[in-house]
C-alpha cells in the first residue's frame, strides 16, 4: 500500500508537527528534585512524559495465557525481529495504537489480522484515514464485540478469542456506550491476541 507508513515514520512526524509550535527540546539532562523545583517556578504549566509504558489488560479469563501481548511489547518484538509471520492475528481496540499494531502485523506477514472492537466503526477513536488505510490493507473490523475470555490449548497458548455481541445504547460522553446484546457468545479463533486498549 503506497500510503502506508511504518510506526516509526508516524513518531516522526508527530514529533516534527510538535516541534513546528515552538517548543524547545532539551535532551541529555538528567532532572532531580532541583530542577523540578526551578522549572515550576519558571513555567506556568509541566508536562511530564518519561515514556514509562505500562500494559492495559482486558480482565478477562485466559488473558495471561501464551500470545496474549500488549501493543508496546508487541512492536518491541517487532523491533526485536520477531514477526508475526503466518499466525492469526486478532488486535482489540479502537484507537491509533490498535490500528498501527494491525496494520505493522499485515506487514510482519500474519495470516488474517483482524480488528475487534466493542462499539461502532464511526465510535473507533482512530483517525479516519487509519481506519481507511487498515480496511485498505485487508484488516478485517469486528465491531459491536466485546471480549469475554480467551481460550487456550493443553500448553496454554491462545486458540480463540470469545466476545460477546454488543448493541448501541444511551450516550455518555458524547459516544454511545455498547450493550449487551441478546447474542450468543462467538468464538474467534487465533493464534495472537494483541491488546490495544486505552
Amino acid at each position: 500500500i503506497p500510503n502506508y507508513r511504518f510506526p516509526r515514520e508516524r513518531l516522526q512526524e508527530d514529533i516534527d508537527a510538535i516541534l513546528s509550535t515552538g517548543v524547545e527540546v532539551k535532551l541529555n539532562t538528567r532532572i532531580g528534585t532541583e530542577q523540578i523545583n526551578e522549572i515550576g517556578q519558571s513555567y506556568d504549566a509541566v508536562f511530564i512524559a518519561i515514556g514509562a509504558h505500562s500494559d492495559k489488560k482486558l480482565n478477562i479469563e485466559g488473558e495471561n495465557s501464551h500470545n496474549v501481548i500488549s501493543a508496546v511489547d508487541m512492536l518491541r518484538e517487532i523491533g526485536d525481529d520477531q514477526y508475526p509471520d503466518g499466525k492469526r492475528v486478532i488486535v482489540v481496540g479502537g484507537g491509533n495504537v490498535a490500528m498501527d499494531c494491525a496494520r505493522t502485523a499485515v506487514r510482519s506477514k500474519a495470516k488474517t489480522v483482524s480488528i475487534v472492537y466493542r462499539r461502532r466503526q464511526e465510535d473507533m477513536t482512530a483517525l479516519p484515514a487509519e481506519i481507511e488505510g487498515a480496511i485498505a490493507e485487508g484488516i478485517e473490523l469486528l465491531t459491536l464485540k466485546a471480549p469475554l475470555r480467551v481460550e487456550a490449548d493443553e500448553h496454554g497458548a491462545v486458540t480463540a478469542l470469545w466476545v460477546q455481541p454488543q448493541m448501541i445504547g444511551y450516550v455518555r460522553d458524547g459516544r454511545p456506550a455498547p450493550k449487551r446484546a441478546n447474542k450468543l457468545e462467538e468464538r474467534l479463533e487465533c493464534d495472537v491476541i494483541l491488546v490495544a486498549i486505552g
